[in-house]
């Protein structure tokens, strides 16, 4: 008897929230794949859209984001699960050497990458899927055990070999993103390879360690 299918856990970063909002499809397609999984949305991800709303160049996007939450997301305090040095630690495994450009870059991933690892320490068997834009931080986070990581480009590509979008619907929805300054130009072509690797760093699928 085959074993049954673990239940996915989706944590969106700041940045994929960012990018949702850049068009309805791109919501729309995205809220699609996460079906009725659970979804937390960390209390360091709501704290940074609510300081890129301050910010001109992102205040559109971040209201948006902020307005269009849906209401059955689960909010999270993160000092619940998670301390300081634990952050800390994924925050300097995402940095991989380099130098930060503030205290706070990759928080909000490295966060959740934390709750990752503090979860595979218990006999939780659901997988921690992270939607992240930040390459980095999905590397580490396809690391973890019971944790998987994928951005809105791999997202898109996984719904179009799943036969939910075509790769032209796919490409349009990148457009939109590079319109935006949130993404490369990635092609209908690109999103039909069934390896992905097409997509370079803006997708990167990984599945989840075991």
């Amino acid at each position: 008897m085959s074993r049954p299918t673990p239940r996915h856990i989706w944590f969106p970063d700041t940045a994929s929230l960012l990018s949702m909002a850049v068009d309805p499809t791109i919501t729309a397609a995205v809220l699609a794949e996460l079906g009725n999984n659970p979804v937390m949305l960390v209390d360091v991800v709501v704290d940074e859209l609510e300081y890129r709303a301050t910010q001109p160049q992102t205040a559109h996007l971040a209201q948006s984001a902020l307005d269009t939450v849906p209401t059955n997301w689960i909010r999270v305090d993160t000092g619940r699960y998670v301390d300081l040095g634990q952050v800390q630690d994924a925050q300097a495994d995402v940095a991989d050497g380099r130098p930060l450009n503030d205290d706070m870059q990759h928080w909000a991933e490295s966060t959740i990458i934390a709750m990752g690892r503090s979860a595979a320490q218990t006999t939780s068997t659901s997988v921690k899927m992270l939607l992240s834009e930040d390459y980095d931080a999905r590397r580490v986070a396809s690391l973890v055990p019971q944790m998987s990581a994928t951005s809105i480009h791999g997202l898109l590509h996984s719904r179009v070999h799943a036969n939910h979008l075509t790769a032209t619907q796919a490409a349009t929805m990148a457009d939109l993103l590079k319109g935006a300054d949130r993404g490369p130009e990635v092609t209908a072509e690109d999103f039909a390879d069934p390896t992905g690797r097409r997509l370079g760093r803006v997708g990167h699928p990984r599945p989840p360690r075991p």
